[in-house]
């Protein structure tokens, strides 16, 4: 007999944390779609959130080490052979070039990231990079620290007081948007009438409000 589970969960393929319910079937991801019940999504997902059961299963995801025998071949070795690799290579470049030629680098990682710069100064070497937060987190709360004396996230899920006119500098929320400021919320709140100026030297998607109805 399948034994079918529904689970609450959120994506994070992307900072929004969307609601999703995540069916199982025997153990295995069959279907992921948006939780209705989720103040944030309401039952929609984007395109990177329809496309997460794909992400899961996709032949081509790394799931275990491989190491090159030659071009275009590898072999499957264990986390312990792969980890004495790579510990190998960097003391032996330490050694040789001192800690100061190694740098490190990484994706996005806000609050969960500290690992990463943890190790760089245990090896001894300062150079370490994360773009999430030097080119886009820490700018963003700059500006609005700066501007507001606090870091503010737009708000346009309010029943009850719809904005009279929203102001989108440099960001085009109709394809993308940071910290849970998703695209649905915004078209609706342009839906019931809030006005709407972009500032962009880019023609972008919300710059041609006008295509859509807007103004």
């Amino acid at each position: 007999m399948i034994k079918l589970e529904i689970h609450k969960s959120v994506c994070r393929i992307c900072h929004g944390g969307c609601g999703v319910l995540v069916h199982v079937s025997d153990g295995k991801v069959t279907k992921i779609e948006g939780d209705k019940e989720n103040p944030i999504n309401k039952g929609r997902l984007c395109a990177k959130g329809l496309a997460s059961l794909e992400l899961l299963y996709h032949p081509d995801r790394l799931k275990y080490p491989l190491k090159k025998v030659k071009e275009g071949t590898w072999d499957r070795i264990s986390w312990d052979e792969a980890l004495s690799i790579v510990s190998d290579e960097l003391n032996r470049i330490r050694k040789k070039y001192g800690p100061e030629s190694v740098a490190v680098f990484q994706g996005t990682g806000r609050h969960h990231y500290l690992f990463v710069p943890r190790f760089a100064h245990a090896f001894g070497t300062p150079n370490w990079s994360e773009p999430g937060l030097a080119q886009c987190f820490f700018p963003r709360l700059t500006v609005a620290t700066i501007t507001f004396g606090e870091y503010l996230a737009n708000d346009y899920y309010n029943k009850d007081v719809n904005p009279k006119c929203i102001l989108v500098w440099g960001h085009n929320p109709i394809i993308t948007g940071p910290d849970g400021e998703l695209p649905w919320p915004f078209l609706e709140a342009l839906d019931k009438g809030s006005k709407l100026i972009v500032v962009d030297p880019r023609l972008t998607t919300t710059a041609q409000g006008q295509i859509y109805g807007y103004n």
